[in-house]
């Protein structure tokens, strides 16, 4: 590999890049995994240790580049952007995801230009580009019934609201585990927080639906959730609406086309309809949100021991975002069926 010009790299990458190499080679990774990490030469990784074993940390800081030319221009920008758009597939790789080195290659095939990992790195963030976890999709997902789900049955789910009046609900269930998601927290460098979380194993399911009005339904189920507890939480649903008939839009799993379920949707067909969706197409559902914006915000980092404290938490931190019609109305922005 061609030692990258040192001269070309921002001050700030640069360092982020020494400064890593050297946590990792603490760590015990090998000089090969870190110069594959770093994108650099091996002999420049073994130049960073001995500069850090002979001047500490300070001695790896670099003094910043003068007027270095970039070497990708807004032409190559374009290309580049309509690349990472595409599958890395398309482009011969085994898999969909794009890394800086899978970038670095198409550019030197496509392009023909040579460009090190770290300039291409400074050049993407300049671009708004950042890394990110891309949400799944299963393989089993058939884009073909989705689209046909869309000009069909949403479709007709759109002029039945229309037409009745009706009040517009997406349900789903979560199961919301006892150990929780811990996010981030401020600390100072190289000092890592401990928090003390349990080590308890158990889960709750809840239930719930929401509107694009902004109202929420929900119930805290006593054990898993079956076609029964389905059936109770239409409803609960119902219940709220006396004099107004109800659009339930649920995934087609078991417990929700149930023949149990299916005689309780016949005898109460004036009161409710249930729309399914497509297999495989969790982001069509808004109610999704409500499991993320629960887990990952409202009990991140919780302190609950047991079950025992967990469920009255759960309960009034879900009682909490059905106070707030306006973050429910924010979990159908950006749905493509809004």
């Amino acid at each position: 590999m061609q030692k990258r010009d040192g001269r070309s790299i921002s001050r700030d990458i640069l360092e982020y890049l020494r400064n890593q190499s050297i946590r990792l080679w603490k760590k015990g990774k090998s000089i090969n995994d870190i110069s594959d990490f770093c994108g650099v030469h091996f002999t420049v990784v073994y130049k960073w240790i001995r500069i850090y074993n002979n001047s500490g940390i300070d001695g790896l800081k670099k003094r910043k580049a003068k007027g270095a030319e970039p070497k990708l221009n807004n032409n190559d920008k374009k290309q580049i952007t309509f690349w990472l758009k595409k599958s890395a597939m398309e482009f011969g790789f085994e898999t969909p995801l794009w890394d800086c080195k899978r970038i670095q290659k198409v550019i030197k095939q496509e392009l023909n230009k040579n460009i090190s990992i770290s300039n291409l790195w400074e050049n993407l963030r300049k671009w708004n580009f950042t890394p990110q976890k891309p949400e799944k999709m299963a393989l089993e997902r058939s884009q073909r019934k989705v689209n046909k789900w869309l000009r069909e049955e949403w479709v007709k789910i759109e002029k039945h609201r229309r037409k009745w009046q009706a009040m517009l609900y997406f349900q789903d269930e979560s199961s919301v585990s006892l150990v929780p998601v811990l996010g981030t927290t401020w600390a100072k460098k190289g000092e890592t927080p401990k928090l003390r979380v349990t080590g308890n194993r158990g889960s709750i399911a809840v239930s719930s639906a929401i509107s694009p009005a902004g109202r929420m339904v929900f119930r805290i189920e006593k054990g898993r959730v079956t076609s029964k507890t389905f059936i109770d939480f239409l409803k609960q649903i119902i219940k709220n609406h006396p004099w107004r008939k109800i659009i339930v839009v649920a995934d087609n799993s078991p417990t929700h086309t149930a023949k149990a379920v299916e005689n309780f949707i016949e005898e109460n067909k004036s009161k409710i309809a249930v729309y399914y969706l497509p297999t495989y197409s969790p982001d069509l559902n808004p109610d999704e949100e409500v499991w993320k914006y629960l887990k990952n915000v409202k009990l991140k980092a919780h302190q609950a021991r047991n079950k025992k404290e967990f469920k009255p938490l759960v309960l009034a931190k879900m009682q909490s975002i059905q106070r707030k019609p306006n973050v429910i109305k924010s979990f159908f922005i950006g749905n493509i069926l809004f």
